[in-house]
């Protein structure tokens, strides 16, 4: 990455690249560790088992939380944060907005894992792709129910999606699983992909490592759904 004006982070042409031909990148480290520190202080407040969970009790439940930012000030003012924003403005223009936030922590033990899909398939309607920022809280690999992703799958479109519970499924014969990378992270990594990226977590099958994850996404200012408006 690049500095831009006023020492912001701007992508480079192999970045730009790279996040054309394959709909991912790794960021590294966005926020120092203070505020990795903060964040990850009001995550654990509000991403609780008393709280929203996913899977199941045969597979092992794990905490869920939706719109963190309207749930912790100091999370509010991250979602601002000057790096991703303008991240998010030099990949859709000026006009950008907050469309979505959650934290997800994969809990040691909690096997249940959250099939092949993309973002774009939990919406009603058609609506264009837009940016997610997987922040990782610990280190993430597919041993404690990290990311796997198919690189390119998000320039096919929006494939169809069947809600199966809480969960949005694509089809196994619309995924070629065979091209799957594991996409591990480091604890502070962001990971940037396009929400029309194919991708899924698998179970934590690790007996002590959490894998906390915020996602914060952004779409442009005008975007709406083209069904409905």
């Amino acid at each position: 990455m690049r500095a831009g004006s006023g020492n912001l982070i701007m992508l480079d042409d192999i970045q730009l690249s790279q996040w054309q031909d394959q709909g991912y990148l790794n960021l590294d480290h966005l926020f120092n560790g203070g505020e990795l520190k903060a964040i990850a202080g009001e995550y654990d407040r509000l991403v609780t088992l008393d709280g929203q969970t996913l899977g199941d009790a045969k597979e092992g439940v794990f905490p869920y939380r939706a719109m963190l930012n309207f749930r912790s000030e100091a999370l509010a003012g991250f979602v601002l944060h000057p790096a991703l924003l303008n991240i998010a403005t030099q990949l859709l223009g000026d006009d950008v907005r907050l469309w979505w936030d959650q934290g997800i922590n994969k809990k040691p033990g909690s096997g249940s894992f959250i099939p092949w899909h993309q973002d774009n398939g939990y919406e009603a309607g058609q609506i264009p792709a837009y940016l997610t920022f997987w922040l990782a809280l610990d280190d993430s690999s597919r041993e404690n129910g990290g990311l796997g992703i198919i690189p390119g799958s998000h320039r096919g479109g929006r494939r169809r999606h069947t809600m199966r519970g809480v969960h949005a499924e694509i089809d196994a014969s619309d995924v070629d699983a065979q091209r799957a990378i594991p996409l591990d992270a480091t604890a502070g990594d962001i990971l940037l992909f396009s929400s029309l990226l194919v991708h899924q977590t698998v179970g934590n099958r690790t007996a002590d490592r959490e894998r906390r994850a915020w996602v914060i996404q952004y779409c442009r200012g005008d975007q709406h759904n083209f069904e409905t408006g």
